[in-house]
C-alpha cells in the first residue's frame, strides 16, 4: 500500500477519492484550506493538512512531514465559475507542488485535466490530437490551464494525466439543483448542437484509483456514447419531466467529443458506459 497525498481533498472529486483510497488500504493525507476540511478528512480516515496551493511553504510543510509515494492532484477553483482564478490555482499550484515533490524525492503524480479542449475536427479526439491553442476568450484561458498543468506534471518521472469529459452526477451542474438542472427546471435553456463526451463523477474517482497502475501518459476518461446537444437536451428534459424553451446554437468546430480507447486498452472500466445510465431519476 502507498502513502498518497491528495490535493483538493475536500472537493467534489477529492472527498470521494480520499474515501476510496482509504477503503483500498492506502495511507492517505489530504490538503485542504480550513480546519473544517481537516476534520472532514480525519472523519474519512485520512490525515489532514491545512494550506494554500499558492503558498509553497504550506505545501512543503505537508509533504516533508507526510513523505508521499504518490501525489493525486485534484485541486480546482470553480466555485464562482471564474476561469482566470482557476487557471492561476491550477498552473501556479501545480508548479509549486512539483517543485516540492522534486525536492523531497516524490516521483509519481496523477493530475486531473480536461478532455474537451482539443482543436477543431470532424472525428472523436484522442490523446494525440492537438489542443486548441488558437482558441480565444475563456476557452483560451482554459486551454492554457490544461497545457500548464500537464507540462508541470510531466516534469516528474512517473506522471499520469487524466483528461476527464464533461462531469455529471450528484453535486455537478447536471445533478439535482445544479446550474444546468435549474435552467431546465426554470424553463429557459440555451444549448449548443455540438458533441459532448460525458463522464460520471464516480467514474472519475475510479479512474484516479486505477491510475495508480497506469504507465506515464495522458488518458481521456469519457463514456462510450458521445452525444449531440439536441439529442441530449430532449432526453434530459424528459427525465426531469419538464418542457423548457430551448434555444439551440450551432455547434462550435471544437465540440467533437473524445475517444476513451487508450484508457480502455489499459483495463480502464466504466460503471456508467452511457450518460443515460447515470442521468436517470433526477426529478
Amino acid at each position: 500500500m502507498a502513502n498518497i497525498f491528495v490535493t483538493g481533498a475536500t472537493g467534489l472529486i477529492g472527498t470521494r477519492l480520499t474515501e476510496r483510497l482509504v477503503q483500498e488500504g492506502h495511507h492517505v493525507a489530504g490538503f485542504t484550506t480550513s480546519e473544517r476540511g481537516r476534520q472532514k478528512l480525519e472523519h474519512l480516515g485520512a490525515e489532514g493538512f491545512i494550506g494554500n496551493i499558492l503558498d509553497k511553504s504550506t505545501i512543503e510543510a505537508a509533504i516533508s512531514r507526510f513523505q508521499p509515494d504518490v501525489i493525486m492532484h485534484q485541486i480546482t477553483d470553480l466555485k464562482n465559475v471564474d476561469m482566470v482564478a482557476n487557471t492561476k490555482v491550477r498552473i501556479e499550484g501545480t508548479r509549486h507542488l512539483v517543485d516540492v515533490a522534486e525536492k523531497y524525492g516524490v516521483t509519481h503524480i496523477i493530475s486531473q485535466s480536461l478532455a474537451f479542449m482539443y482543436a477543431p475536427g470532424e472525428t472523436l479526439a484522442d490523446e494525440n490530437t492537438p489542443l486548441d491553442t488558437v482558441s480565444e476568450g475563456e476557452r483560451k484561458i482554459t486551454v492554457d490551464c490544461v497545457i500548464g498543468v500537464e507540462e508541470e506534471s510531466a516534469r516528474l518521472p512517473h506522471f499520469v494525466v487524466l483528461r476527464y469529459g464533461m462531469m455529471y452526477g450528484p453535486g455537478t451542474w447536471f445533478g439535482k439543483d445544479g446550474m444546468i438542472y435549474n435552467q431546465f427546471k426554470e424553463g429557459k435553456v440555451t444549448q449548443s448542437k455540438g458533441i459532448t463526451s460525458f463522464v460520471h463523477i464516480d467514474d472519475t474517482v475510479e479512474a484516479a484509483v486505477h491510475a495508480l497502475t497506469l504507465p506515464s501518459g495522458i488518458y481521456n476518461v469519457v463514456d462510450d456514447e458521445p452525444v449531440d446537444g439536441e439529442t441530449w437536451a430532449q432526453w434530459y428534459a424528459q427525465q426531469l419531466k419538464v418542457a423548457p424553451e430551448i434555444e439551440y446554437t450551432e455547434a462550435a468546430p471544437f465540440e467533437r467529443g473524445a475517444s476513451n480507447s487508450k484508457y480502455k486498452t489499459q483495463e480502464g472500466t466504466l460503471r456508467y458506459p452511457s450518460w443515460k445510465d447515470g442521468m436517470r431519476d433526477l426529478s
